[in-house]
């Protein structure tokens, strides 16, 4: 036995009300886990602000943002301050990082002091290799920003460039239809009227004018001829009354 018991019966008594699991460890529920009513239970819905959790940090070996620590340092460097106190005190997504050029003043006269990285997308020796690059296997042209390799991206920028050549030589007669927004709609039926009314020609002109006379000519005739007959009937009833007052 050991020459202190008490101390034995202390650590066994906090070993036998430890919790089962320590609360450092596990995710806390939020607002939008306790919209989930499935289960009976209260369960945390992972996102992409748990990284940044507690109980995800809890060893730098494997701490998420443990790994992006020096990144994070140079994006800050290469940040102006109004931006990152616009972030820490309106709670934005952090913003300007890069938009001054090393070694430029910003809006407050403060000298950028960072190293710009290499770009993956244009540069194949960058460090940790070019974006979307194989290193065995696939040949890529230097325009291919994308990593689509060859030769699907030579055949896919020929294919674009045969149909534009075929756009610009259609019939100008025929158009393509094109999803219009509700708003836009005014303008587009306007800019086509605008446009047959441009393209119609003299001869159409001419028929148009000669038909509105026409138009007017038998609208008077009709008239005219609505009016005699009243005038004659009435004549024809003045002469009725008469014969018989006589």
């Amino acid at each position: 036995m050991s020459h202190r018991p008490l101390d034995m019966i202390k650590r066994d008594a906090r070993a036998a009300d430890r919790p089962i699991r320590q609360r450092k460890g596990i995710c806390e529920t939020d607002m939008i886990d306790s919209l989930d009513t499935v289960g009976g239970g209260p369960y945390h819905h992972g996102g992409p602000y748990d990284a940044t959790l507690i109980s995800r940090n809890l060893s730098k070996k494997y701490s998420p943002v443990a790994a992006v620590q020096r990144s994070n340092l140079e994006a800050l460097r290469a940040t102006p301050r109004e931006n990152i106190v616009d972030s820490l005190t309106k709670h934005v997504p952090l913003q300007g990082t890069s938009t001054i050029p090393p070694g430029a003043r910003d809006m407050s006269g403060r000298v950028m002091h960072y190293k710009e990285g290499a770009d993956l997308m244009r540069e194949p020796d960058a460090p940790g290799g070019a974006y979307k690059r194989w290193d065995h296997g696939v040949q890529y042209h230097p325009d291919d920003l994308k990593g689509k390799g060859e030769p699907s991206f030579t055949i896919e920028r020929e294919l674009k460039k045969g149909k534009g050549h075929r756009h610009h030589q259609s019939d100008p007669t025929e158009f393509e239809m094109h999803p219009v927004s509700r708003h836009s709609k005014q303008a587009l039926s306007r800019q086509r009227s605008i446009s047959q009314t441009g393209e119609a020609s003299s001869s159409d002109a001419r028929r148009v004018n000669d038909s509105a006379p026409r138009r007017r000519n038998t609208t008077g005739k009709t008239l005219s001829e609505g009016l005699k007959k009243r005038f004659a009937g009435s004549r024809r009833k003045n002469d009725a009354i008469t014969e018989v007052a006589h």
